[in-house]
């Protein structure tokens, strides 16, 4: 089992979306996730040691387990590594799966953050059905014009392979559908994901009780004035404690990080 870091950089824009986006399904990310928390595995026995993504280069190798454990396997604190453990240590569907996937790597990465609450979450709730790999392309160009105290000094190559990788992962993610045209899925998140997101939400902003006022709420896919209701409803069976004045949501989490999966899936 790999130690795990609670060292995760801010403000620290790097390209790790490309690696990411370029595996040829998430399958591998999920068992490297359970490799990290299995005794008998390791992240650089499925990479390095089999191969078992088939790279041809010993670089090639070393890229993508840095990649890999940038992206899913860095943890903000023990709560933060107990959660992804429980979700990984039980029956949870692919969907919700594939929503954790998302929300770990929009913790991890500044970029993939980013670009998910600027571009992807607001063409989701406009209405729209297509995303396209301009949308992202001028958002990273607007995005260096305003912050060229980074000295990121990316291409236009570079520019365009970041807007097709994070088309690609979200893809595999099933968010969007289609191979040239990426066209949106909407789907109704479920309770226990909700349930998680809030979690998510607390690691990101440990201060904040208001989930309204949470930078991460445009990622929970759910209409601002919709999760009001929602969460009253989870509240009432129990899954956490609220109070909502008509301008303030605070949340109250009841059960630990490493106890929530428990509440929600035994």
């Amino acid at each position: 089992m790999t130690e795990f870091t609670n060292t995760i950089q801010q403000d620290n824009y790097d390209t790790t979306i490309n690696i990411i986006g370029g595996l040829r399904d998430c399958s591998f990310i999920y068992k490297a996730i359970e490799s990290h928390f299995n005794d008998a595995d390791t992240l650089q026995g499925l990479i390095s040691e089999r191969n078992e993504l088939n790279l041809r280069t010993e670089r090639s190798r070393i890229r993508v387990e840095r990649a890999i454990k940038q992206a899913f396997l860095q943890f903000r604190n023990q709560d933060h590594r107990d959660l992804i453990q429980g979700v990984f240590q039980h029956n949870v569907s692919l969907p919700e799966r594939e929503l954790i996937l998302f929300w770990q790597i929009s913790l991890n990465n500044q970029l993939f953050r980013e670009i998910s609450i600027q571009v992807f979450a607001k063409v989701y709730f406009s209405g729209r059905t297509i995303l396209s790999k301009d949308d992202i392309i001028a958002y990273l160009k607007e995005f260096l014009h305003q912050n060229k105290q980074l000295n990121l000094k990316w291409s236009e190559s570079t520019i365009h392979t970041l807007s097709t990788k994070y088309l690609n992962l979200l893809t595999k993610l099933n968010f969007l559908s289609g191979a040239r045209k990426k066209t949106l899925k909407h789907f109704k998140i479920t309770s226990e994901s909700l349930v998680l997101f809030l979690y998510f939400a607390r690691l990101y902003e440990p201060a904040n009780r208001n989930i309204l006022q949470s930078g991460l709420l445009p990622l929970s896919f759910v209409e601002r004035d919709d999760i009001s209701q929602r969460l009253k409803k989870l509240s009432q069976k129990g899954m956490f404690d609220m109070n909502y004045d008509g301008v303030a949501l605070n949340i109250e989490l009841k059960h630990s990080y490493k106890g929530i999966c428990d509440a929600l899936y035994n």
